[in-house]
């Protein structure tokens, strides 16, 4: 607090210094020409008095006083930092001075009456022209008047005659009304100085605060010099200890290549009215990273008339930072850095437009992710999202500067490959970009065997604009999926038809249910031990109006596609406990397994809707088996919740395709399930391929002595029956048995002799 009262106070000072040194050379003329004035009116006394020398001698002070405000002047900077210094120098002449006047009733004193009014006439003016002269400062103002009273005074009243005595008393009334009026006037004076200090505070504390809030601050040059001088906020933005810095130290922390735009600059407004708006970057805090500044320059005339060039400079590198964050979300995808859709569609416009100009080729890559949905279900979508990166990362390593990469959404990738002469060309290209499927991803202890389903089309071959191409890369990439998924195919007009018969699949599978097209039939489960059918595994038919009987294989993966997946599902378990029941009724001790797929089995409600259905239709819960696929117990808390809810019922749990998976065997201890199904691709090896046969053994032996039930599926042959008996599997499902039948069937099942079942 002390230390910005004490700036202030100097602060005011200094503002007094100055006015009272500017007054200086009207009171030095004023007061040399009183005293040849009263050089001239004393001119028969002065040679009796030595008037001359005293003249010569308050011609020399006052000359030094003018010779100090000039040096004041030249050095108004350095002047403000040495308030006391100045005012003592200034307070020292002005006593002098008063002292010089005050010593003339001394030295020349007349002993003429006239002369005698005269010379204190003359004194009183001088006093009086204080007024004028010193108004600023009342302690001086005071002195000077003081000090002449009181030579007056005690001059009048040594000479002790009657007419000095009342000269004396009258002097007293003079003095008087000059002193009261002096002060009123200084205090006046001091009074706009404070107010003038206290609105200039205000004022700057004003611009200073909007400077630091706008991040701004302004510079003046005089362009015949060598140094700026800076605003004290533009000397904290820019990190100068000084305000006052030279041209070479400001072009130093300037980035090289914006040095000859910041001059040129300088050059395009000096001597103009014009102003000149550019933006470079100067070294930040950490003397590595730059920061933007916008900067306005003009020229200006100063109160002497001298041209000066004025910036005012702005940090916009928050702003900057803002655009780019802004340009990035609009055409950038966020998570892998790769354009987005909207910018990618802009870019291929404009690359269709450059190919068509210069009769070159071009191609359109459309990439997607196999089973990435089931690695989001796994292992969690932060586990997802690094997988997404790393692909991204792969496809950039992989194709050319000039080509452009886009993540269009959630596994969905393209890229168009620019200048292409042929399909050879581009199918190099494409295989590069394929090899990240030799590789396996690592990600948080999870291992991910990539694949890619990848559709191409070229332009203009096969479309001339960026909707028809990209249609076409997404058909030539789906087309990939219909045929076994992973690998790439150029876009073929006959595709077009598979795709028409796909949309229609999807239009008349919305149909399906509500028309009744579905229908189960049950694949058997023999139980090896007693050789009976203990259960039955529902099985989904789509019995097409035109074209009979559809494969699950065909519309499954449509149906999760358009979102029907659950929906179906929900028709499969109604359906099948319904016909459970009838088997019940008729005395058929079978146990049903149907396929839950992953969305549905993780639905809020499916725990109570199965117990719901299972009560509905008078079952007790170990009759029914859900089936979930092992993808789905990669991350086995994930689905652990459910699993508890419906074994804790009663509800069977049954791990299906077991063994085709990424971790089976490290997760099979911490299974919350039933039953595990071997997949057939390990039964086909038996009993001859040696890695099946140590594989399934594994399997058994782990499972059994886990506690788990075991079915081996795809079971066809004699020699593979025998293996898997002698590895004491206890249910079996296969073709060796039966195919998949109707319902109606299934009772004629039930009493056959098994042990002799031969294949159909």
């Amino acid at each position: 607090m002390g230390h910005s009262i004490l700036s202030r106070f100097d602060s005011i000072r200094s503002n007094q210094n100055e006015a009272l040194f500017a007054g200086v050379r009207y009171s030095a003329f004023g007061s040399i020409t009183a005293a040849f004035v009263l050089l001239v009116l004393f001119q028969s006394l002065a040679r009796q008095y030595n008037m001359v020398g005293w003249c010569a001698v308050l011609c020399l002070v006052y000359a030094a006083r003018w010779a100090d405000s000039i040096t004041f002047r030249r050095s108004i900077e350095t002047s403000a930092r040495h308030v006391k210094h100045w005012q003592y120098r200034f307070n020292t002449g002005a006593i002098l001075a008063a002292l010089l006047w005050a010593s003339t009733m001394w030295l020349i004193y007349p002993s003429d009456p006239g002369h005698q009014v005269l010379l204190i006439l003359t004194l009183v003016g001088v006093a009086s022209g204080s007024i004028a002269s010193l108004p600023y400062d009342k302690w001086v103002l005071s002195w000077f008047q003081a000090i002449i009273f009181v030579s007056v005074e005690l001059r009048l009243l040594v000479a002790g005659d009657t007419f000095s005595l009342e000269l004396a008393f009258f002097n007293v009334f003079i003095f008087g009304f000059i002193y009261i009026g002096g002060q009123q006037v200084s205090e006046n004076y001091q009074q706009l100085m404070r107010l003038r200090q206290h609105s200039q505070e205000h004022n700057l504390s004003l611009i200073r605060t909007t400077e630091e809030v706008a991040r701004m601050g302004y510079w003046q040059w005089d362009m015949h010099s060598e140094e700026i001088e800076l605003s004290e906020n533009l000397a904290v933005m820019w990190q100068f200890d000084q305000r006052r810095i030279s041209i070479t130290a400001w072009m130093a922390v300037v980035h090289a290549e914006d040095v000859s735009r910041v001059k040129k600059g300088f050059a395009s407004v000096y001597g103009t009215e014009g102003e000149s708006s550019i933006e470079y970057r100067m070294l930040g805090s950490d003397a590595e990273h730059y920061r933007d500044m916008n900067q306005i320059t003009k020229c200006i005339l100063d109160s002497d008339g001298k041209e000066l060039l004025l910036g005012t400079v702005q940090d916009i590198s928050a702003l900057k930072s803002a655009e780019q964050k802004l340009y990035r979300m609009a055409f950038f995808d966020e998570l892998t850095g790769l354009s987005n859709r909207g910018h990618f569609h802009e870019q291929l416009k404009t690359q269709i437009l450059l190919a068509q100009r210069s009769s070159k080729k071009l191609a359109v890559v459309f990439i997607d992710l196999d089973d990435f949905k089931g690695i989001n279900d796994s292992y969690g979508h932060e586990v997802g999202d690094n997988y997404l990166r790393t692909f991204a990362t792969h496809i950039k390593s992989s194709v050319r500067a000039s080509d452009i990469s886009a993540r269009l959404g959630g596994d969905e990738f393209c890229i168009v490959l620019q200048g292409v002469q042929n399909k050879t060309e581009v199918a190099r290209i494409t295989e590069i970009c394929l090899k990240f499927t030799k590789q396996t991803v690592v990600i948080d202890d999870h291992r991910i065997q990539p694949k890619l389903s990848v559709g191409v089309s070229l332009f203009p071959e096969d479309g001339s604009d960026a909707n028809e191409l990209l249609k076409n890369a997404d058909m030539a990439m789906y087309s990939v999926k219909q045929n076994g998924k992973h690998g790439y195919r150029f876009f073929e007009p006959e595709m077009i038809t598979d795709t028409t018969n796909r949309v229609r699949l999807e239009a008349s599978l919305r149909q399906a249910i509500d028309n009744d097209q579905f229908e189960l039939w049950y694949q058997p489960k023999v139980a090896l031990d007693e050789c009976r059918l203990s259960g039955v595994e529902a099985l989904i038919r789509w019995r097409h109006p035109e074209k009979g009987i559809i494969s699950p294989d065909v519309f499954i993966a449509t149906a999760e596609r358009v979102g029907m997946i659950n929906e179906i599902g929900e028709w499969v378990l109604e359906t099948s406990c319904k016909q459970l029941r009838k088997w019940h009724d008729a005395g058929l001790n079978l146990q049903m397994a149907i396929n839950i797929s992953g969305g549905h089995f993780v639905e809020d409600n499916f725990c109570e809707s199965v117990l719901k259905v299972v009560e509905k239709n008078n079952l007790k819960p170990g009759d029914l088996e859900v089936e979930i696929t092992e993808s789905m117990t990669r991350d086995p808390q994930q689905h652990s919740r459910v699993c508890q809810q419906l074994r804790s019922a009663g509800v069977r749990i049954a791990i299906d395709d077991f063994g085709t998976g990424y971790s089976s065997l490290s997760v099979l201890d911490k299974l919350d399930v039933d039953t595990l199904k071997i997949d057939r691709s390990f039964i086909m090896g038996l009993p001859d391929d040696i890695s099946s046969i140590l594989l399934v053994k594994a399997i058994m032996e782990l499972s059994l002595g886990l506690g788990y039930d075991v079915v081996a599926e795809g079971v066809e042959t004699e020699a593979q029956l025998q293996h898997l008996k002698a590895l004491n599997c206890p249910f079996v499902q296969g073709y060796y048995f039966s195919k998949a039948v109707t319902a109606e069937e299934v009772p004629l099942l039930v009493m056959q002799n098994w042990s002799q079942q031969q294949a159909a």
